[in-house]
């Protein structure tokens, strides 16, 4: 087993956003908490809790997926992964990243689009009025990540010669 490089600009990057993603998960929990708590004892919840949690949502995910990406962790069925070797198996990765980039850049521009919409609007939560605008650029900002994630992945795949071993 190998141990990650802490110095490494990369291992860095991981670990920040880490904690960008744990610090709203941790908000959701401790909300969530509270709110059931001061329903329950006192019939109060907590005021404007369900806003806060969507938000703190959000910013858990969009932090998160840049992580998840460069360490090529999300959800993936191998059928095809477990069959291919060698060059198949580059342009399969290729492909896939391809995909990937186009689906994140898609997202990354309607969600910059989004967010001037919102500033035009001022669009606001109902209960507490948080702003709509930041938290779209801030998402769009982590989708912007993640695409260069996905573009240096590429990048790398295509200066990485192809193996003949199959899968590990």
């Amino acid at each position: 087993m190998q141990q990650a490089d802490t110095k490494r600009p990369s291992h860095r990057f991981d670990v920040l956003l880490g904690w960008m993603s744990a610090a709203p998960l941790a908000l959701i929990l401790l909300l969530t908490f509270a709110d059931v708590l001061m329903r329950y004892l006192f019939a109060m919840p907590v005021r404007g809790s369900s806003e806060m949690i969507q938000f703190a949502m959000a910013l858990t995910i969009f932090a998160a997926l840049p992580v998840v990406t460069r360490q090529r962790e999300h959800i993936v069925v191998g059928i095809i992964s477990d069959l291919v070797r060698g060059r198949v198996r580059m342009v399969k990765l290729l492909f896939c990243d391809g995909l990937s980039l186009l689906a994140l850049g898609l997202m990354t521009w309607r969600l910059g689009i989004q967010a001037f919409e919102y500033i035009d609007s001022k669009s606001a939560t109902i209960v507490l009025r948080l702003e709509m605008a930041p938290l779209a650029f801030v998402m769009c900002a982590f989708s912007l990540a993640t695409c260069v994630v996905v573009a240096l992945q590429m990048v790398q795949t295509l200066r990485t010669p192809p193996s003949t071993e199959g899968a590990a």
